[in-house]
């Protein structure tokens, strides 16, 4: 029996049963390729894992172009992280293979194994240069693996467009000013360091590289022996200090007059040598050098637009700040005041900084509901709020926080749109964690568009109980 089937009016007739015999495996696969891209897409999506993606990218050109084409779009291979990556694919030829691909939209490396190591694979697969890497961040787990003159050399001429650099570990410095393009340097993390940055290298640094922006040279443990005499006058486009006191005071009046400065933050030296007259036990550690910190409030007051200081290594007296040259212009947004001791009563005179965005007053011993509560009335644009390991509030200031912003919002004029932000509220570890979470504040449509729980701390701020490592920062307009 002859049998036909109509599609569209169109008459098509089925196969014979002599035509009917299997087509060869060449027949099948050829198949495929009359796909359109879109059916191509849709294969794609539905691959379970990136093994799989390789496999069918390495089949031709044109599938290839669309694997390397929705790599690209996704973003999700814009860092390599290689230790990610060889889980995802065990076989070293894949690996090869996809990172020889990814090459020129690679924009970031995280690294945590040996910097050498690293170089040394890549060289083995034959990825001699990163042309649009423009950040690299190096914290090794293994902390005595320090990177060589070597390895910063090499670095440098496989990642000639480095923006961001960053360096956990130990490090002479040699070879770092060969990253021509280098906008932000940070060598400092909160932890012993078997050396610090070589005088000469800090030379180069500053004098060969122009676009120098962020420079962190802190170094924590000991007192720095570095100084910026000699550099100060190259630094002509840096927005972001961050150095030793030591190093600062011989060149405070100049780095203030850095025509770029937004920000400066100074780590206080300490000194763990204990004087022979004094007891072990009783010896209180505590750094009081403030004259720098007062120097500059005189010298930039009309600029400044925060600070932020770590009360415990700068126990500043009560009233310390009732004749600060701040008052009279009035332009604090970001507000930082930490591990203080003393009582609150002195921290209402700052809810006159109507602009004030940003409030961080974590590790206080007698923050109370009342004294918050005053800022949250006063200041209408407070955005970020840090009341971490602050014990004595209680869940009340919630409440009536919420109620102010929920009257303040209500009396608003309706013309026009405005986009209303919500309170960022820092809680770890405060009086009130735990009616937070027993209470699922997170998720309450009460305080949703009001007050949002953040398990974080701030953006910009260290961590551990000040928002600035051991010494103070300044914000300049």
């Amino acid at each position: 029996m002859h049998c036909s089937l109509t599609f569209n009016g169109v008459m098509a007739e089925e196969p014979s049963t002599a035509l009917a015999t299997p087509p060869t495996p060449i027949e099948q696969t050829a198949d495929i390729f009359k796909l359109n891209n879109d059916c191509l897409d849709c294969i794609f999506e539905r691959l379970q894992d990136l093994r799989s993606e390789v496999a069918f990218a390495k089949v031709c050109q044109r599938f290839q172009w669309i694997c390397l084409n929705r790599w690209r779009s996704s973003h999700a291979y814009d860092q390599l992280d290689m230790e990610k990556w060889r889980e995802l694919l065990p076989n070293y030829e894949d690996l090869c293979y996809f990172i020889r691909q990814m090459r020129p939209f690679i924009k970031l490396m995280t690294v945590s194994s040996c910097l050498c190591t690293l170089l040394r694979d890549l060289d083995e697969m034959q990825i001699y240069v990163l042309p649009n890497v423009t950040s690299f961040y190096y914290d090794p787990e293994d902390m005595d693996c320090y990177p060589s003159d070597r390895s910063i050399y090499k670095m440098a001429k496989m990642m000639p467009n480095l923006l961001r650099l960053r360096l956990t570990t130990p490090i002479q410095g040699r070879y770092l000013s060969n990253f021509r393009h280098l906008q932000e340097l940070h060598l400092y993390e909160d932890q012993h360091k078997a050396y610090e940055l070589q005088q000469e290298y800090l030379d180069e640094i500053c004098s060969q590289l122009p676009n120098l922006k962020v420079l962190d040279i802190r170094m924590y443990d000991v007192i720095s022996k570095l100084r910026l005499n000699n550099c100060v006058d190259y630094l002509q486009n840096l927005s972001i200090l961050k150095l030793n006191l030591a190093t600062f005071k011989s060149v405070l009046p100049d780095v203030l007059k850095l025509p770029a400065l937004k920000q400066l933050v100074v780590l206080l030296d300490t000194e763990w040598s204990i004087p022979p007259l004094a007891s072990v036990d009783t010896f209180d550690h505590k750094i009081r050098e403030v004259r720098e910190f007062y120097e500059i409030m005189e010298r930039k007051a009309p600029d400044i637009v925060g600070f932020a200081v770590d009360g415990y290594y700068m126990p500043l007296e009560p009233g310390w700040d009732a004749d600060l040259p701040i008052w009279s212009h009035r332009k604090l947004q970001r507000l930082a005041i930490c591990s203080w001791t003393h009582a609150v009563d002195f921290l209402e005179r700052y809810t006159c900084m109507i602009n004030l965005q940003m409030l961080c007053l974590r590790n206080w011993t007698y923050l109370c509901d009342d004294m918050l509560v005053k800022f949250i009335e006063s200041c209408p644009h407070l955005h970020h709020l840090d009341v971490s390991y602050c014990r004595e509030l209680t869940p009340n200031f919630l409440h009536r926080a919420l109620k102010i912003l929920k009257q303040r919002e209500s009396t608003k004029p309706c013309s026009g749109f405005t986009i209303v932000r919500p309170l960022l509220l820092y809680y770890v570890l405060c009086g009130f964690e735990d009616y937070v979470d027993s209470k699922e504040l997170k998720t309450s449509s009460d305080y949703k568009n009001y007050i949002m729980f953040m398990d974080e701390f701030p953006v910009s701020s260290e961590r551990g109980l000040s928002f600035v490592d051991r010494g103070y920062q300044f914000d300049f307009e």
